[in-house]
């Protein structure tokens, strides 16, 4: 996937764009004509340095576009004029729609005032939009192009955390009679020890401790029934 951005004007927000690809895993990044990429531009970068480093510059948006197999433009603004120029720009969430089994496509992002011009949404198979204010649809460069971004990333799986080992029956019988020995010893009334033992075991049931946490559970009743060191 490439992400083109078309005549740039702050070196910033070149650099900001470059941070949110690398979030989300893209490095292909190309500029048609634009500004130049200065301190403020890598510093601003973070993570995403080698994007702007290896960064592709293009005279013309056809060339950008060249091999590129579908080419996305963006559009905070429904051009008016000429009715040919007109393309009803899609929600942003359809663009997994858009991009599926393409090898190589491109999301164009136009100038922070202005965005693109009507001529080059022309050359753009079709367009996307992310829903905003009315009052002040134009986001920053590297906000559009990170949400984008994430529209397309958010049907991937997220990994969960390594499935904990939970307590065996004879874990979890330990722990209450340890908790259970300790309020003996206690001054705790002897006539509500049967149903604090019920209660007890509802509460270690509902935790599902695991046996990291068992092991501490365990470490910490000891050491109270122990006393001072």
């Amino acid at each position: 996937m490439r992400i083109v951005l078309v005549e740039p004007q702050h070196p910033g927000n070149v650099g900001a764009v470059a941070r949110a690809m690398a979030n989300f895993g893209i490095t292909d990044l190309a500029l048609v004509n634009g500004c130049e990429i200065n301190d403020d531009g890598y510093a601003r970068s973070k993570s995403g340095k080698p994007i702007l480093e290896n960064l592709k510059r293009f005279d013309t948006m056809e060339k950008a576009l060249a091999d590129c197999d579908i080419a996305i433009g963006t559009s905070g603004i429904k051009p008016e004029g000429d009715k040919r120029w007109f393309r009803a720009p899609k929600d942003v969430k359809k663009i997994n729609e858009l991009i599926n089994e393409r090898e190589n496509p491109a999301l164009v992002f136009g100038r922070e005032n202005y965005g693109l011009y009507r001529e080059e949404l022309a050359l753009c198979e079709t367009t996307i939009t992310i829903p905003t204010n009315p009052d002040y649809p134009i986001l920053n460069l590297s906000h559009a192009v990170g949400i984008v971004l994430y529209e397309i990333k958010r049907k991937e799986k997220v990994k969960g955390p390594k499935k904990r080992k939970a307590v065996s029956q004879e874990e979890f019988e330990r722990l209450v009679e340890r908790i259970m020995e300790m309020l003996e010893d206690s001054s705790y009334p002897e006539r509500r020890l049967g149903r604090s033992k019920t209660t007890l075991r509802r509460l270690i049931s509902r935790g599902n401790p695991d046996e990291g946490e068992y092991e501490n559970l365990m470490g910490i009743f000891k050491a109270i029934k122990e006393g001072k060191r």
